[in-house]
């Protein structure tokens, strides 16, 4: 298939993995993949890109949360928003807003306190990274006017993402239904709850601690289909994997959640079809 190399597609999205997929693009590049499906969607940006990218002929996405079921919606209700901000003299600053500037933006979007994919649409320029990353989000969050105002590049995303299949389902019944035993043209994407992370939560609060992140990787051992795991620590992250057997390379680069909260941000491409080392201590 044609390859392209354009812009990427992204969102505003706590833990998205937008900064990792020319890498991912790299490390395929070789194979024959006709079809990628992310198991823990999130922003659903890989399977997205490598679609609009030509990479794959098909990508299918588990948006387990349904956080794009009315995103037409929360784009206009974010643009409305930001109109409505500007008339009323708001200015982006990255700094906090003041006491009453706090309380007129909170007032606003009082009615949409249920809504936590809205609010998690909109926190990207009203709550601070700290927040977004580690706690579910309240009005009371929204303290700060900043970042990108536009919803240009949101737009394009969901026009794009529109050639996605996307579903929703636990993560055991989305392997299940779209993955088959050691199938050469699929690639599985993996980024499920940190194992060292304070953010366990999966799905309707549900935890996702090491268990479930054995129980999984023993069913892509099993399944035989080349997948990408995204988790924290590296060292952690190599001795399971080690563990289990699996033929794998990696690369952990550092991220930061903010300027308190540095993190590794690991990698491993795992494959059932090469007869070399256990594992490679690098990509390079």
């Amino acid at each position: 298939m044609e390859k392209t190399s354009k812009t990427l597609l992204k969102i505003s999205f706590s833990g998205s993995k937008a900064h990792r997929i020319r890498e991912i693009k790299e490390l395929i590049k070789n194979k024959k993949y006709t079809r990628v499906i992310e198991v823990f969607g999130g922003s659903c940006c890989i399977s997205n890109n490598l679609k609009r990218d030509n990479h794959v002929k098909e990508a299918i996405a588990n948006d387990y949360d349904h956080y794009f079921d009315n995103f037409k919606d929360n784009i206009n209700y974010k643009e409305k928003l930001i109109d409505k901000l500007i008339e009323l003299g708001f200015v982006k600053s990255n700094k906090t807003l003041s006491k009453d500037k706090r309380e007129e933006l909170q007032n606003l979007i009082t009615d949409i306190q249920d809504n936590k994919n809205l609010l998690k649409y909109l926190a990207k320029n009203f709550v601070f990274s700290s927040k977004r990353s580690t706690k579910d989000l309240n009005v009371s969050d929204f303290c700060y006017f900043m970042d990108e105002l536009s919803t240009k590049y949101d737009k394009e995303f969901y026009a794009n993402l529109k050639n996605v299949h996307l579903d929703s389902l636990d993560y055991k019944d989305f392997i299940k239904k779209y993955s088959t035993f050691n199938d050469r043209d699929t690639l599985i994407i993996l980024d499920p709850p940190y194992l060292n992370s304070y953010q366990k939560q999966y799905c309707n609060g549900k935890y996702f601690g090491l268990s479930e992140t054995i129980r999984l990787l023993h069913t892509m051992k099993h399944l035989k289909n080349d997948f990408i795991f995204f988790n924290m620590i590296e060292k952690d992250s190599v001795d399971l994997l080690s563990l289990f057997g699996l033929n794998f390379t990696y690369n952990t680069i550092k991220t930061s959640l903010s300027s308190n909260n540095p993190r590794e941000d690991f990698l491993a491409y795992v494959t059932f079809d090469e007869k070399e080392s256990k594992y490679n201590p690098c990509l390079n």
